[in-house]
């Protein structure tokens, strides 16, 4: 984490468990409440607040709805790294958005668009699980965007979507890598399972 946070220094395993006690007395689904617990979880100095506010967020994955856009498309930009982003884009918002394509798409096209690399990042990754109903031809377009940016976040980013698509269609994405110029770090991340 470059020490850019502070934390209690709370182990995973411990934290999961406590959570599990605690979000047992809260299992009714309220956006009012979800967003009340993320917002001051967020206003809070320790990282391990923001895990607990995402964890019991995807608690209710499949009752989500677009009411929670707005929210997590902002703390996209919050207090951003890829620990947070890379829960709310593919986990949060890209199960979410996966109900609402065009929505997905809108949204997918607009950060990619922002001078924020973490939105970029977010754009990139949002269908990380959607395996066969990725739009692979949107990610392509994504990837291509960036595809000269030095920013490592972005580079990751555009070999792990590529990496987890070619466990679907493995032609595909080795045909894309092949055929377009992409950073060494995004071709390697890409092509990891395709050259076992």
């Amino acid at each position: 984490m470059r020490h850019q946070f502070v934390y209690f220094g709370i182990a995973s395993p411990i934290r999961k468990e406590l959570e599990r006690k605690v979000f047992a007395n809260y299992n009714k689904y309220d956006f009012p409440a979800v967003e009340e617990f993320v917002l001051s979880s967020w206003a809070e100095d320790q990282r391990e607040w923001k895990y607990a506010a995402l964890d019991y967020t995807q608690k209710f994955q499949n009752k989500l709805g677009l009411e929670v856009l707005p929210l997590f498309e902002e703390l996209i930009g919050d207090q951003s790294w890829w620990d947070t982003v890379d829960c709310i884009a593919p986990n949060i918002l890209g199960k979410m958005l996966l109900k609402h394509p065009t929505v997905f798409r809108e949204k997918s096209l607009q950060w990619i668009e922002s001078d924020n690399f973490w939105y970029q990042r977010a754009a990139i990754i949002l269908q990380l699980f959607y395996r066969d109903k990725t739009d692979f031809n949107l990610m392509q377009r994504l990837i291509l965007k960036h595809a000269d940016s030095k920013e490592f976040f972005i580079q990751k980013a555009s070999g792990w979507a590529l990496r987890q698509y070619s466990k679907t269609n493995p032609r595909a994405v080795r045909k894309f890598i092949e055929t377009n110029a992409l950073s060494s770090l995004t071709r390697r991340e890409g092509l990891r399972l395709l050259e076992k």
